[in-house]
């Protein structure tokens, strides 16, 4: 790399950073940091999530003015959670993409890579937030919080009794970076804590985990757990996981969340386990169409409970963002590996 202006460019819609370029500059003195706010919307990135990060339906994009264009021609560095489909000529001149979600389904990596483009996820930096919300989610079912609640609102005094977590079986399908972080909370409530691994064999084991399978035995685990939390990834094989078979499955009055892809779930066959009354709960943050639409049966399905993709804080999302970002910088300038680095 020479000592020419290295352009960095900021397609991030939470807010400029004023000390990120200060920041980058101790590694590079080089550096300008420009922020052009790229955001596409949920749909489009649940779309691209089927196709590898290319889009093939006609929905609509963000608008992109000729400044921001422009920005791009020049950047050899992006820092995005999104990535224009035409990154070939949009982004002509780029070196390094580093996404800021923990999955980049919805981003073309293989298509960046055979460019040369090094590429990394965030996974990790939402994990704990992610983990705090599933328990809060657990806890809203098993203490009856909705309930009391809507009694406030009634100005209703009935005692209803909720309970404990402590001896209760949590199945973490998907032992990632988000699945760790689950795991360690399960174990203060004093949980047993079953995972999967699509690569783990037998005898493997994994901190704040009592039993750790591949992901070839989820049938039978799903029997033995008091909850079920899914965390996986969007692939072909996650596609469609959870059906009737595997809701048939799962041990009556389970509660069922998911906080990986909408993509996992056959909802309608979620939403006839919830009728029937062999679910307890189902708790989703993420949802096949985003935004979940108006006259879709999810909303009135028994015991469930909906969020809109929200599961993360952006308080601290944003500053293990931008750190991630700055060590990667560094390696990357060093020729090094990265953190979270993809490969082909």
């Amino acid at each position: 790399m020479n000592d020419e202006q290295l352009v960095v460019a900021v397609l991030l819609g939470f807010g400029d950073d004023p000390d990120i370029e200060r920041r980058l500059q101790e590694i590079d003195p080089n550096v300008r940091v420009r922020f052009t706010p790229y955001v596409e919307s949920m749909q489009v990135r649940a779309e691209k999530g089927k196709t590898g990060g290319r889009l093939e339906r006609d929905i609509a994009l963000p608008d992109v003015d000729a400044a921001t264009l422009s920005t791009w021609k020049q950047a050899q560095v992006v820092v995005s959670i999104d990535s224009p489909d035409s990154h070939i000529e949009l982004l002509p001149n780029l070196q390094f993409f580093q996404g800021c979600s923990a999955g980049l389904d919805h981003v073309d990596v293989d298509g960046m890579l055979e460019r040369g483009v090094s590429v990394a996820s965030g996974s990790g930096i939402g994990a704990v937030s992610v983990a705090e919300f599933v328990f809060a989610r657990f806890l809203q079912v098993w203490k009856n919080l909705r309930h009391f609640d809507e009694q406030q609102e009634a100005r209703q005094w009935k005692q209803q009794f909720g309970a404990e977590l402590t001896g209760k079986t949590l199945l973490i399908v998907g032992f990632g970076a988000i699945g760790s972080q689950i795991a360690k909370r399960a174990k203060a409530f004093d949980m047993h804590v079953v995972a999967t691994k699509r690569s783990a064999k037998p005898g493997d084991t994994a901190e704040y985990v009592d039993d750790l399978r591949n992901a070839g035995e989820l049938v039978e685990l799903l029997a033995q757990a008091d909850a079920v939390v899914s965390t996986l990834p969007a692939s072909p094989e996650t596609t469609d996981l959870y059906d009737a078979e595997m809701f048939d499955a799962m041990k009556p009055g389970v509660l069922f969340q998911n906080v990986g892809r909408g993509t996992h779930v056959v909802e309608a066959d979620l939403i006839a386990a919830l009728e029937s009354g062999h679910l307890g709960a189902a708790l989703l943050d993420v949802t096949r169409l985003e935004p979940v639409p108006e006259d879709s049966p999810l909303w009135d399905a028994p015991n469930m409970y909906v969020s809109p993709h929200s599961a993360v804080s952006i308080d601290r999302y944003q500053i293990n963002a931008w750190n991630l970002f700055v060590e990667n910088f560094a390696r990357w300038r060093a020729g090094e590996t990265l953190i979270n680095q993809q490969h082909q």
